[in-house]
């Protein structure tokens, strides 16, 4: 039997944002509807508690709402430092397969839209000839081809980067119904609470829109 080190999801932590969505998933309009507000004197801080809501539900769900593009860093391939109790150490996937997750890599930003670029080591490598994007899953993942191997990379930090696109769509009525309820509720709250010390967590909360927002998070075992 085979013995192997268990994965280490900790690495994912290396993902930045590369560019932000172009529009919000809501409008001021919609919030002001909400508030019963017809002035614009407000639209600004309005506009900037829409974005407080939107960054506060990506963070907590995972999820990536308008389209927007992300860099996941890592400092090894998923099997890199997972020596295998019987001596096998290196080799192709069609050499050695395994049921886990080992030779995938999970893109933490969903729904996953494309992976756009690989470098490992400063080198390009082609996406389609080495890789699987599965963008069905949720969290999307890159899946090693069958007969593939990682590429080599020397034993450093952020010796890989992957850059990768992940959204519902450009466009707000691509985004699910309830969570765009949920963000106008949520943003509404942060309006009439403001002064209050009212936190994004608290109007996530106290607004209702937790409740909707937990129906979109993907268990990860």
């Amino acid at each position: 039997m085979a013995l192997r080190n268990t994965v280490n999801y900790n690495q994912y932590r290396g993902n930045r944002l590369v560019t932000a969505p172009a529009v919000e998933p809501i409008t001021v309009a919609e919030v002001k509807s909400q508030l019963r507000i017809t002035g614009t004197d407000d639209d600004a801080q309005i506009d900037l508690y829409i974005q407080a809501a939107r960054e506060q539900c990506e963070t907590y769900t995972g999820l990536a709402l308008i389209t927007q593009v992300w860099k996941l860093t890592l400092d090894h391939w998923p099997t890199a430092r997972e020596p295998w109790w019987d001596g096998v150490r290196q080799g192709s996937i069609g050499d050695l397969s395994s049921s886990s997750r080992a030779s995938d890599i999970m893109l933490p930003r969903y729904p996953l839209q494309s992976v756009d670029a690989i470098n490992a080591d400063g080198e390009s490598v082609v996406v389609a000839t080495t890789f699987i994007t599965d963008t069905q899953q949720m969290p999307g993942r890159l899946v090693l081809k069958f007969g593939q191997i990682f590429p080599d990379i020397i034993d450093r930090a952020n010796a890989i980067d992957i850059q990768y696109t992940a959204g519902y769509g450009d466009a707000l009525t691509d985004i699910p119904a309830p969570l765009r309820l949920a963000l106008i509720q949520m943003a509404s709250h942060m309006y009439e609470h403001r002064g209050d010390g009212c936190s994004t967590v608290d109007a996530m909360e106290k607004s209702g829109a937790k409740n909707m927002f937990d129906s979109y998070i993907v268990a990860r075992l």
